[in-house]
């Protein structure tokens, strides 16, 4: 009888054979290398475990950021700043590639599942397959999420391309994103931290964009007393001379670096007292033939300052913050960037341990990481 049922429904619906999603096999990307868990740890968990240091276990560390279909970046800080005391963590990403129906989207929806079925992890916490730059559009839902789910701790702008790749004008620049974000992450009363990865180098920038960086920069040099001086001392260059068209790799590097901090402090101390500090910068090569880093990672920091309103009866106050001073602390910091791949050279046994936390990472994620360390030396 049930031979005869089964011909019945195939002889009307047809034959019909049910087959589970294939997923293909995951090749390992160029930020798989050790290099960028070398960044996780010594840059984004260090700080992060700073900023952490004096609040208590129950409030979440609330992340928004770009991460990639295996979502290793959240995996990674879940461990080192959630799972020890409990801290919840609370999430918003986006992701252009995840498209619905691509394989993408299929393995960005497993690790999703995985990531939030891990302890204290907030339900509400998503991945959209949306681009960031979206969130400069008031009606969008990139923002209708940003809005729901921050202000944010930690926003991780981790780009692939350069920051300042856009032209200042047209349809949806990042520029209006990183407004937005600014002004929204101005009302946060508590510190938070700015990561970006961005491209360094000679046409990785839009050229309008690059003029007006390189403006914000040089306005310093007529509108800040001892800025000339402070960038010859630290990044021992003469900034009135310098020729970003004819310049060294190593000197556009500096320029354009401390150009971006001015820039993103600028876009948040405008909407109140805010003291920034670039808290750290690493950088390596990505193009093997470049004669200096042309990827760096800089971590900005913002602390919200409480001012008073002032008194008529006395003296104007000075300014809780100081443009300038934060203008030569910028440079400052670019002074001990860290050049990873030298360093990592340098340090054999470091090496080695960033390898197998790298491929306790990736097996997390579902890869095959029998074939990682051949891929390393490919």
């Amino acid at each position: 009888m049930t031979s005869q049922i089964g011909d019945l429904a195939a002889g009307i619906f047809g034959e019909v054979e049910y087959q589970a999603t294939q997923v293909q096999p995951k090749a390992f990307m160029p930020w798989h290398r050790p290099r960028k868990q070398f960044v996780r740890h010594e840059q984004w968990a260090t700080l992060l475990k700073r900023l952490y240091d004096r609040r208590h276990p129950e409030e979440p560390l609330r992340y928004l950021g770009l991460p990639g279909t295996d979502l290793i970046d959240l995996r990674y800080l879940y461990e080192e700043l959630c799972r020890p005391n409990g801290r919840p963590l609370r999430f918003l990403g986006f992701n252009t590639e995840a498209q619905p129906g691509s394989p993408a989207h299929i393995e960005m929806n497993i690790s999703l599942d995985e990531v939030r079925r891990l302890p204290n992890v907030d339900p509400q916490s998503i991945v959209i397959p949306d681009d960031f730059r979206r969130i400069g559009d008031e009606a969008s839902v990139a923002w209708s999420r940003v809005r729901s789910l921050g202000p944010f701790d930690v926003i991780n702008i981790d780009l692939c391309d350069g920051l300042a790749s856009d032209p200042p004008h047209g349809d949806g620049p990042i520029y209006a994103a990183v407004a937005r974000l600014a002004a929204f992450q101005a009302r946060s009363s508590t510190p938070w931290l700015l990561l970006i990865t961005t491209r360094i180098g000679r046409g990785m920038f839009d050229a309008d964009a690059q003029e007006i960086l390189i403006t914000l920069l040089r306005n310093n040099i007529t509108e800040c007393e001892g800025f000339v001086e402070a960038y010859g001392e630290y990044l021992k260059s003469d900034v009135m001379s310098i020729n970003h068209g004819t310049c060294s790799d190593l000197d556009f590097l500096l320029l354009m670096s401390a150009a971006i901090g001015k820039w993103l402090a600028a876009s948040v101390q405008i909407h109140g007292p805010t003291r920034v500090e670039l808290a750290s910068t690493h950088g390596y090569k990505v193009n093997p033939d470049a004669l200096c880093e042309d990827l760096v990672s800089l971590a900005l920091r913002f602390d919200p300052v409480i001012a008073t309103t002032p008194d008529p009866l006395v003296p104007t106050p000075p300014p809780p913050t100081d443009e300038c001073a934060t203008a030569k602390g910028i440079l400052r910091r670019l002074a001990r960037r860290i050049d990873v791949d030298a360093f990592l050279a340098s340090k054999p046994n470091r090496y080695e341990e960033l390898i197998s936390e790298t491929e306790e990472l990736l097996a997390e994620a579902r890869y095959d990481v029998s074939d990682y360390r051949p891929w390393l030396v490919s």
